[in-house]
């Protein structure tokens, strides 16, 4: 298991007691991915205290020795759980509105983003947490005025161990023209406090250039930072159609 986040609250936080054993304070939530037992120490010839099922989730508050996490429940020490059966969880509900404005070639857009809902997703111990995207974009002498669903992942996009969390958004419009509407990916990695450009579903609208990436602190930043992307990757192509798109549906 890659506990790189762990490694880097170590560098910068002292060690703390936690029943009787040293270990590097570090704050988060985990789900559990198969049953686990909870021991006194961080071994597995620790006395057994207690036990977690699958698809529970729990509290880490800090990194003992090995791969050995130390746990809270109830507000009071637990025990330690072996970390490499845990599967990180970030806090990806914003209940305030978030707005701000990003900077396209020929022009800018200005963003409204407010939560809605979270959605199971099948096969996934997590959620996808579900918001909508509101723009107004001037480009070009042009005025485009939409809105866009858009949803961040809880746990990781691949249900891997490492907190990199899957970003998307989707411009329905364009759903006129083909057969899937137009979609963006992208990456919130958590560990590195960064987002970065993955994919879209019409090569022809994305624009030329380096990968991208943006710093990100937190989920609020990581979606600021999400449309910053989409919208600046977007290529002449795409608002050519996406002008014809609007002028069809009387937008």
């Amino acid at each position: 298991m890659a506990l790189t986040a762990f490694g880097a609250a170590a560098q910068s936080k002292p060690e703390i007691t936690f029943l009787g054993q040293s270990v590097t304070p570090f704050a988060g939530t985990y789900v559990v991915t198969k049953d686990l037992n909870v021991r006194a120490e961080p071994d597995t010839g620790g006395k057994k205290v207690g036990s977690f099922r699958e698809g529970e989730r729990l509290k880490v508050v800090g990194k003992a020795k090995g791969s050995w996490l130390a746990v809270r429940a109830d507000g009071k020490d637990f025990g330690f759980v072996y970390g490499p059966v845990l599967m990180p969880l970030i806090a990806a509900v914003v209940d305030t509105p978030l707005t701000g404005k990003a900077t396209i070639g020929g022009g800018s857009c200005s963003y409204r983003v407010v939560f809605e809902g979270e959605s199971p997703i099948e096969g996934q111990m997590f959620n996808s947490v579900d918001y909508r995207a509101m723009l107004e974009c001037r480009r070009d002498s042009k005025s485009f005025a939409f809105e866009m669903p858009l949803f961040i992942t809880e746990g990781p996009y691949n249900g891997g161990v490492k907190s990199i969390h899957q970003i998307g958004m989707d411009v329905l419009e364009l759903a006129q023209e083909y057969e899937r509407v137009f979609s963006t990916n992208l990456l919130y990695d958590a560990e590195k406090d960064e987002v970065r450009l993955d994919s879209v579903s019409v090569d022809k609208y994305l624009a030329g250039g380096k990968a991208r990436s943006m710093p990100a602190k937190d989920v609020s930043s990581a979606l600021a930072a999400a449309i910053t992307l989409a919208v600046q990757s977007w290529s002449p192509a795409f608002w050519a159609d996406f002008a014809k798109a609007l002028r069809g549906s009387g937008g």
